[in-house]
């Protein structure tokens, strides 16, 4: 029976974060976990998981990559991402995204402002660990609670990805118990190159002909003779340019 409630208090608190952590939407994430390492090629994404900390990567919630739990003193750290996209950034506050501050920290200004509406005391923006922003994801971090749960949420930004780490627990005490595992998981959180997250056998740089991997410095340039002259091959068609989050928004 006991462990009935744990696990339900800790649904609940896992309910609450995906509501805090919105526009999430429902994706293949590709993900392993391997000897305490988890990997999302699909979200470019790695982190190490703490010491003593039980792990999953079967998400229970949209955009949920890895759920992560302990005992004593009972907390949860869960791992988010979700695109970020033109409609993201929009969404947060003009107020944040006029401010000055690196992208991050807007982000995180945006979360504040939902959480400072629900009621939620919510603490000062604390900038993240420089291995972060040496990997290509800048991060930052705060805390909030209602007196019921208390949070550690850091949030990084990459160019089309923002994630979310955070540290959930029913108790002051647990969030300081459990703040130094949560360090250490952020500060192994880092992004995959495009070799990590190439096909198995297929080195970033190749290119496919006729369904054969081919170096692309030794594929044939010439256009096919029935082309019209100076036409480009099929293979070196450019694919559409992504368009920057960062932008103009409607009024």
């Amino acid at each position: 029976m006991r462990r009935f409630f744990a696990a339900a208090s800790a649904l609940a608190l896992l309910g609450a974060i995906a509501a805090i952590v919105v526009g999430i939407r429902v994706r293949d994430s590709s993900a392993e976990l391997e000897n305490q390492v988890f990997t999302s090629r699909a979200d470019r994404l790695r982190l190490v998981i703490p010491r003593g900390w039980r792990a999953t990567d079967q998400p229970s919630y949209p955009g949920l990559l890895l759920w992560m739990m302990r005992s004593q003193p009972e907390g949860q750290i869960v791992l988010t991402a979700e695109a970020f996209t033109r409609e993201l950034y929009c969404s947060w506050p003009i107020a944040c995204r006029t401010s000055p501050e690196s992208l991050a920290s807007k982000y995180a200004c945006a979360l504040r402002s939902k959480l400072s509406v629900q009621r939620m005391r919510v603490g000062p923006v604390q900038p993240g660990p420089r291995d972060n922003e040496i990997s290509g994801l800048p991060s930052v971090w705060f805390e909030y609670d209602d007196g019921k749960r208390f949070l550690r949420q850091a949030v990084a930004l990459g160019p089309d990805r923002a994630v979310s780490l955070v540290l959930a627990t029913p108790t002051n005490e647990g969030r300081a118990a459990h703040v130094r595992p949560f360090e250490q998981a952020l500060r192994t959180l880092r992004a995959l190159t495009a070799e990590e997250t190439a096909p198995a056998g297929i080195d970033a740089g190749i290119v496919a002909i006729d369904g054969v991997p081919a170096d692309a410095s030794t594929a044939p340039t010439d256009a096919p003779s029935d082309a019209a002259p100076g036409a480009a091959p099929a293979f070196e068609s450019a694919p559409a340019p992504k368009v920057n989050p960062v932008g103009p928004c409607p009024s």
